[in-house]
């Protein structure tokens, strides 16, 4: 028997990937029924949006685990039950399971050691994340089959000892189908309040995410070139309390998207930006550029990684270099129609959905 585990995923693009990656299982004709699926509350929402036919998935159910605490839950002996199991993003907190376990790897901060961002944190924060990402890395070694996105990500676990002499699989991932099939998309209430250019982000507050910059370059794109700009935010009610005043007065909240719901979002919005200051993939970028919008992105390897010559680059440190990449797409038409089709063009042919399951699912089948 197989398992696809997917339930550890309750927040972020995981709960995207994941669901994406399930709808396409359920429209294959051939599935082996030794094949099970577990999906959180909340991959099983966004299945339910994307109005996948789940009754083609014989043995699906709806699990919950979180983190470690899956040491302490019934769930886990039942793992033991399976010949090999695939947890679409660890790390599955399991020291050993009798059968073979495949983990999807997403987690820069464990490729990453000595990045920027520990450089801001206090003493006490800094070793508290140190010591989670030792733990992470950890069982991460445990698992007998990684699946990474992109290849700066299979050297960088090599380059840090995980997984010495295991299998590392590089499959692409993609932007889901659901943004090909417009009927399926669900609306997105926005505040009223507009500005010249409106900017979308899509992504939880992480401190990785440099989100705290949003601010200032509204501020630099008024100050330097009279113009007004809207940021719109996907914070949970959580981390929108948790931000400044500053940030609230500067910023708009739209609250988390479904995935139904982010063609909606995308589609709203003048461009997409993307601060970011470390990933290992993210598939905004090619999201934006599907949904015909220009990218404004970090200049990091894996933003041109992903975008390729398709974005507007810009230094994610300096709000100012972020109004001028902002002001070169809106002032001097650098970014017109034909750019966004070639954009549009390379992202469709970046990989899709139902090669990525295939591969999914090649890689457990076979891993006996």
């Amino acid at each position: 028997m197989f398992l696809i585990n997917a339930s550890n995923l309750h927040v972020g693009g995981g709960v995207q990937v994941a669901a994406s990656f399930i709808a396409e299982l359920a429209a294959f004709s051939d599935l082996p029924e030794c094949l099970y699926i577990w999906a959180s509350d909340e991959v099983d929402t966004n299945l339910k949006a994307s109005e996948a036919n789940l009754s083609n998935l014989v043995h699906y159910e709806v699990v919950n685990t979180y983190g470690p605490k899956i040491l302490f839950s019934p769930v886990f002996k039942r793992l033991n039950d399976f010949d090999a199991v695939f947890t679409v993003f660890g790390p599955l907190y399991v020291s050993r399971l009798r059968g073979k376990s495949i983990i999807g790897f997403a987690q820069p901060w464990v490729i990453y050691p000595n990045n920027e961002i520990y450089g801001a944190m206090g003493f006490t924060r800094k070793w508290a994340m140190r010591l989670r990402r030792a733990v992470q890395k950890f069982f991460f070694s445990r698992a007998d089959t990684y699946i990474v996105e992109l290849e700066h990500v299979r050297e960088g676990l090599r380059r840090q000892g995980v997984g010495v002499g295991k299998p590392v699989n590089v499959v692409r991932n993609c932007v889901s189908s659901i943004f090909f099939y417009e009927k399926l998309w669900k609306p997105v209430a926005l505040p009223e309040k507009r500005a010249d250019v409106n900017l979308g982000f899509v992504g939880r507050n992480y401190q990785h995410k440099n989100t705290q910059i949003f601010p200032e370059i509204v501020k630099q794109c008024r100050k330097n070139y009279g113009v007004e700009v809207s940021i719109f935010v996907t914070f949970t009610q959580k981390e929108w309390r948790s931000c400044s005043v500053e940030f609230r007065k500067s910023v708009l909240n739209v609250g988390p998207l479904s995935i139904a719901q982010c063609p909606a979002f995308y589609k709203s919005m003048d461009a997409v930006i993307f601060p970011s200051l470390l990933e290992c993939f993210s598939a905004t970028p090619l999201e934006a550029m599907i949904m015909g919008k220009p990218v404004l992105a970090s200049d990091r390897a894996f933003n041109r990684d992903v975008c390729g010559d398709h974005a507007v680059f810009f230094d994610p440190l300096s709000a100012e270099d972020a109004s001028t990449a902002i002001a070169e797409v809106f002032l001097d038409g650098s970014v017109n129609d034909d750019v966004l089709t070639q954009a549009r063009r390379y992202a469709m042919n970046f990989s899709n959905p139902k090669s990525r399951a295939e591969q999914y699912l090649e890689i457990l089948l076979g891993s006996l």
